[in-house]
């Protein structure tokens, strides 16, 4: 076979390039009906209005690099944290602020942020944002995420318990300036405890840790310590923290300020191509979906639309999904009836670029990932009255069955049913 069969002949019909072009096609309907935070071309976090979308971005601190990751969605979140980004309002104990510039993960300057002991004597030097109304019930998987930066310190330890710290996770020794730790550790009967580091410009990390609770509490603390307890260092040790964030969730999303006593929320994003918008480019009969995305949480056991062309009643589609468990699918429904085929995607990793293909005609299907042909399905039938597109989301239910988080790259699209030679060079 010649190389030129390995490739498409057919011109694609829909090309949406997010990562590229920073931009949305302007038969693509957006909303989102608060405000909300991402990446800049900076590497910095920048809030832009409600109803505007977010092309989200990723700073290598080994190069100082930012990457353009494409279209940011997200589900609604909720921060629990109160005064986030104003450590005066936080507990502090032997601990007092430096009164120096320091600047924020925002680019902007605070002389409020950076704290040092107070004392040589044996009590613990802390830094404790303040949750509330975020008492747990058992069983319930928190996240607690903040932004830290090193002083004359670098190295810390960080807690997500319940208010009587009987049951939470801790990690020692987190060093501000390598990004180590000395790995977690769960206590009394919490599971599922997770950490994370990922750089910013300036010398910051953002850090997060989950617990999955075994028992009900009134209420949580999220603490930062110096090096465990005060007769460890000096008085005059200091560190940087901004940016608190607790959410009922396994992982963290983007930032979500809150300058009031009350939480914080920030909506989903909803991402939709309708009527002559859908129908030019769409071929009702057979045709090939190109995805390039990254998900915050593959796997989780749920199903996480990530394209989907539909009818207005649900009761008919053709997508792609994760399926949770280690699954991707071609979702193919007819008649409110799953006929679509499923295949592994173990290799796909947390906010990790992964590229698919779905190929879809009456009874030939195929999917592919990373080069790899992981599903065929000679059997299913096709809808042929679609007239919508959603991104990240299932339009049908608002609170379920969507992008829990994730970016979406490139979305290219060919009104012909490829040869599966040509699905896998695709997605090498």
């Amino acid at each position: 076979m010649s190389i030129r069969q390995n490739f498409p002949t057919t011109p694609p019909s829909l090309v949406l390039d997010f990562a590229n072009s920073k931009t949305l096609d302007p038969r693509i309907t957006f909303s989102r009906t608060t405000t909300a935070t991402r990446v800049n071309e900076l590497g910095l976090i920048e809030t832009v209005s409600a109803d505007v979308a977010r092309f989200d971005h990723e700073y290598d601190a080994s190069t100082g690099a930012i990457k353009s990751l494409g279209l940011l969605i997200e589900e609604s979140r909720v921060n629990y944290e109160i005064y986030t980004e104003d450590p005066t309002q936080w507990t502090i104990a032997n601990m007092i602020p430096t009164g120096n510039s320091i600047t924020l993960p925002t680019g902007e300057v605070s002389t409020t942020i950076e704290y040092r002991g107070e004392t040589t004597d044996p009590n613990s030097k802390l830094i404790r944002p303040l949750p509330t109304n975020a008492g747990v019930v058992a069983g319930e998987t928190w996240c607690f995420s903040i932004f830290l930066k090193a002083g004359t310190e670098d190295t810390v330890n960080i807690n997500l318990t319940n208010n009587t710290a009987t049951e939470g996770v801790r990690v020692n020794s987190f060093n501000m300036l390598t990004g180590e730790d000395s790995g977690i550790v769960e206590f009394g009967g919490t599971t599922n405890g997770e950490f994370n580091a990922v750089s910013y410009p300036n010398e910051w990390w953002r850090i997060s840790i989950r617990s999955t609770y075994s028992l009900n509490a009134p209420g949580q603390q999220t603490l930062i310590r110096l090096k465990g307890f005060s007769n460890q260092v000096t008085e005059t040790t200091s560190f940087s923290a901004w940016g608190a964030q607790l959410e009922k969730a396994p992982f963290p999303t983007s930032y979500i300020p809150n300058g009031t006593d009350s939480t914080a929320t920030r909506n989903p994003d909803n991402v939709s191509m309708e009527g002559d918008n859908f129908s030019d480019w769409y071929n009702q009969s057979e045709g090939t979906f190109l995805l390039k995305s990254a998900m915050a949480n593959p796997g989780n056991g749920q199903n996480q639309f990530l394209i989907r062309a539909s009818n207005n009643t649900y009761s008919n589609a053709v997508g792609i999904f994760d399926g949770g468990n280690g699954t991707a699918s071609i979702s193919v429904t007819v008649d409110g009836l799953f006929q679509g085929l499923t295949g592994s995607i173990n290799t796909v990793q947390k906010n990790s670029l992964f590229v698919v293909c779905s190929a879809y005609k009456f009874n030939d299907l195929a999917l592919t990932l990373n080069s790899n042909l992981i599903a065929v399905d000679d059997s299913a039938p096709i809808p042929t009255d679609l007239n919508r597109f959603d991104i990240g989301k299932d339009h049908a239910n608002a609170t379920a069955n969507g992008l829990d988080a994730g970016t979406i790259s490139q979305i290219v699209y060919y009104p012909t049913r490829l040869s599966n030679d040509q699905l896998q060079n695709l997605t090498k």
